[in-house]
C-alpha cells in the first residue's frame, strides 16, 4: 500500500511568503542598483563635499582645543588626530564607491531569463533555504552555496544559479540528506514574514521605484543633489577662511 504524505496547509502558505520575502529583497536590490545609476556621482561628490567639510571643523575644533590650553599647534599631530577620526567616512566612501561600480557592471536581464532565474532559485530554496530547511542551516557547505545563491539572484546570474544548482544536487544526493526538518511555529513566522515584507514595501530602496518612475521627481531629486554640493562647497571655502585663522606649526625632517 502506497503511502501518502499529506502537506500541511501552513507549511505550502509559509513557502509562499518566505519566497516572497526573497522576491522583495531582490526587487529592493535592483532599484538599489538602478538609484545608484542614476545618482551615484552626484551621491558620491555630495558626500565627498559634506565628508570635507566635516573634517575641517574637526580641524577647527582641534586647533581650538589647542589654544585654549595655550599649546603649539603641531601640524604632526593634527594630521594624526584627522587621520584617525575620518576613518568612518573613508570606508564609507570606499564602499560607495564599490556599490557604485557594481551597480555599472550589472547587465539587464530579458523577461524570459528573469522567469528563467526565479524559478531556478526557488527550486534552489526549497532544497537548501536556512528558514525553510533549518536541519541544513549548520551545513559548512550549503551556507557557501547559499551565499553565492543570493548574490547570483541578485545580480540576474542565471549561468552561476544553473552552476550552483547542479552543485547543490551533487552535494545532497552525495550525503543521502533526507528531509528531517523540524519547523518552528508556522503561524508565528508566517506573521513575522509577512510584516518584514511589509517592511521592505514601505522603505529604501525598495520605496526608490516611485522617484524612478517618475522623470519630474528624478529630475528634482538631481536638482537637490546638486544644489547640496554648491551649498557644502560653499560652506568647505567659509571653514576653510577660519582653519587659515590658526598658527599651524609646520613639522620637519
Amino acid at each position: 500500500m502506497e503511502v501518502i504524505k499529506t502537506v500541511d496547509p501552513k507549511e505550502i502558505l509559509y513557502e509562499e511568503v518566505l519566497l516572497r520575502r526573497e522576491n522583495l529583497k531582490k526587487e529592493a536590490a535592483q532599484f538599489y542598483i538602478s538609484y545608484l545609476k542614476e545618482f551615484g556621482e552626484l551621491l558620491t561628490e555630495a558626500f565627498q563635499r559634506k565628508v570635507a567639510c566635516i573634517k575641517l571643523k574637526k580641524m577647527i575644533a582641534y586647533c581650538q582645543r589647542c589654544k585654549n590650553g595655550g599649546q603649539v599647534i603641531d601640524r604632526t599631530g593634527l594630521n594624526r588626530y584627522i587621520e584617525t577620526e575620518m576613518d568612518e567616512y573613508r570606508e564609507y566612501l570606499e564602499q560607495l564607491a564599490e556599490e557604485i561600480n557594481a551597480a555599472r557592471r550589472t547587465k539587464r536581464a530579458s523577461a524570459e531569463v528573469l522567469l528563467q532565474i526565479k524559478e531556478v532559485y526557488y527550486r534552489l530554496a526549497k532544497m537548501i533555504h536556512p528558514d525553510m530547511r533549518p536541519d541544513l542551516a549548520k551545513d559548512i557547505i550549503l551556507k557557501e552555496y547559499w551565499n553565492r545563491i543570493l548574490i547570483a539572484y541578485q545580480l540576474n546570474d542565471l549561468a552561476e544559479l544553473q552552476e550552483l544548482e547542479s552543485l547543490v544536487r551533487i552535494y545532497l544526493g552525495s550525503h543521502s540528506s533526507t528531509d528531517n526538518r523540524t519547523l518552528p511555529d508556522l503561524e508565528k513566522q508566517i506573521k513575522k514574514i509577512e510584516e518584514e515584507s511589509e517592511r521592505i514595501i514601505n522603505t529604501a530602496p525598495y520605496i526608490y521605484r516611485f522617484l524612478l518612475e517618475d522623470k519630474t521627481e528624478k529630475t528634482k531629486r538631481k536638482n537637490e543633489l546638486q544644489r547640496e554640493i554648491k551649498e557644502y562647497t560653499e560652506y568647505e571655502k567659509e571653514l576653510q577662511t577660519a582653519l587659515n585663522q590658526f598658527e599651524i606649526r609646520e613639522t620637519y625632517a
